[in-house]
């Protein structure tokens, strides 16, 4: 098969993630090689957000639900001042 260029590209972009095409379509590329590597940095920085925000909100969440049903031990007021 013998398509040109457009197509070739046209072909792969419908093939990516919504999301990918969105960030993809904001840069330019001239060729389908430039376009693949635009996609393989676009993925892999979607990729380290991702992996960057579960590691930073999996230890919040997990002390929060393993504390989730206990309440602060609060003075009593009328203790304290005996």
């Amino acid at each position: 098969m013998h398509e040109n260029e457009e197509s070739k590209i046209a072909i792969f972009m419908s093939g990516l993630r919504r999301e990918i095409q969105n960030i993809v379509e904001l840069y330019e590329y001239i060729s389908l090689k430039k376009l693949v590597h635009l996609d393989i940095k676009v993925e892999s920085q979607l990729l380290t957000k991702t992996s960057f925000k579960h590691t930073h909100n999996d230890g919040f969440q997990k002390s929060y639900r393993k504390n989730k049903n206990e309440f602060p031990k609060q003075d009593n007021p009328s203790n304290s001042s005996k």
